[in-house]
């Protein structure tokens, strides 16, 4: 059976202190932000925030999602204000593109990491992923996947980036 392992990482400059960007991309609160369309039509359910139960490496991050499944993260990396490493479990069901089970189809989510890099006046803020591919259909599915994952982290990082200035702002 043909199975591939892939990562893709974006970014984005933030202004705001590391501090701050740290604590949006840990505990991320993105219900305010308008899902965008092309998500939808996707079938990619909107993000509702993202909550730490326990902080450190060992410990969990659950992350609440619109059709009321959840991605529960394990911290493999924890350096404050630095660098934030975990891997995914998707709750049994979690459906995206109207088919691909997240839990158990040809598509998973495997790890993922927030990397804060000091620059300038605030952060450079990196998200990557890594992901699975197999079989026949994770071969089809290997480039529509990265491009969706692609907007998608483009997505969690605009709404991250907007929360840390918004706040800064208002200090």
């Amino acid at each position: 059976m043909w199975l591939k392992q892939h990562q893709i990482e974006s970014e984005t400059a933030v202004r705001a202190p590391a501090e701050l960007v740290w604590q949006h991309a840990t505990e991320v609160d993105i219900a305010s932000f308008e899902h965008p369309a092309y998500l939808a039509l996707l079938d990619i359910p909107k993000p509702l925030r993202a909550e730490i139960t326990r902080a450190g490496v060992g410990g969990r991050r659950v992350a609440f999602f619109a059709n009321g499944r959840t991605f529960t993260q394990t911290i493999t990396t924890w350096q404050p204000h630095t660098q934030y490493e975990f891997t995914f479990q998707a709750s049994p069901n979690f459906r995206v593109g109207y088919l691909l089970d997240l839990a158990d189809g040809p598509f998973q989510m495997k790890s993922g990491s927030y990397r804060i890099v000091p620059q300038g006046e605030g952060v450079q803020l990196f998200l990557a992923s890594t992901y699975q591919l197999r079989g026949f259909w994770g071969y089809c599915l290997a480039l529509p996947v990265r491009l969706v994952l692609n907007v998608f982290q483009r997505y969690l990082l605009r709404g991250i980036r907007a929360n840390a200035e918004r706040e800064a702002g208002d200090a």
